[in-house]
């Protein structure tokens, strides 16, 4: 594994604490609580978690209802804990859609089985390898393996004291901001480019945004 001793770009603790005072407005689909409350057992209602996570965070899966059989082999196996998990739901579920659904195999493990797994979303993908001076996206065949890896690498090198669900609400709002600034006809979240359309008129009406992108602090992006 090759080692780093700076970020390409300096992240700090106070972006990670802004980050989970912001996901704390409510980013989460409440409706994954619901069903994590419903249906507690990860191999219960393994179809409608799948439709719904389908659907809440366009993962694009045409044949998500055929994506439930192989969801529910991997995990009746009960042998795969960890990044295999969700390398093992990438293999399976690529046999129905003959392509690697990495973002929605690490979100339905990250939200219905195990919420230490880090959540693998193409814009923190982006933002992680802008951080570590990489590249953009691994195109390694165990791509996710990859991913956690240079998690741990990014939280080590800046000192962070934070979990994969605040490291990863970091990385997904600063990966839109940042690529959007870039790409102004790209598709991201709708809520957040009001707010990102907000922070560029006035960046003292959304402080937090500001703090977590250091917005106006020496040293931004």
């Amino acid at each position: 594994m090759d080692t780093i001793q700076q970020l390409a770009i300096p992240l700090k603790q106070s972006q990670i604490d802004a980050a989970k005072t912001f996901w704390a407005e409510g980013w989460e689909s409440s409706e994954f609580e619901q069903l994590r409350t419903a249906f507690p057992n990860p191999l219960d209602a393994v179809k409608i978690k799948a439709i719904v996570l389908n659907a809440l965070y366009g993962t694009n899966i045409i044949a998500i209802a055929q994506v439930a059989k192989p969801i529910e082999e991997v995990l009746g196996a009960d042998k795969w804990t960890g990044p295999e998990l969700v390398e093992q739901l990438v293999c399976k579920i690529r046999e129905v859609t003959k392509r690697s659904n990495y973002s929605f195999a690490a979100k339905y493990a990250h939200f219905f089985v195990d919420p230490t797994l880090p959540i693998l979303d193409s814009f923190a993908e982006w933002m992680l390898g802008k951080h570590l001076g990489g590249k953009m996206q691994s195109n390694e065949p165990r791509r996710y393996y990859r991913f956690t890896e240079d998690i741990e690498k990014l939280k080590r090198v800046a000192c962070l004291n934070c979990n994969c669900a605040e490291l990863d609400s970091y990385l997904w709002v600063a990966g839109e901001y940042w690529y959007w600034t870039d790409h102004r006809n790209y598709s991201i979240s709708g809520d957040l480019k009001i707010r990102f359309e907000n922070l560029e008129k006035n960046p003292s009406a959304e402080p937090l945004l500001a703090a977590l992108l250091r917005i106006g602090t020496e040293g931004a992006i």
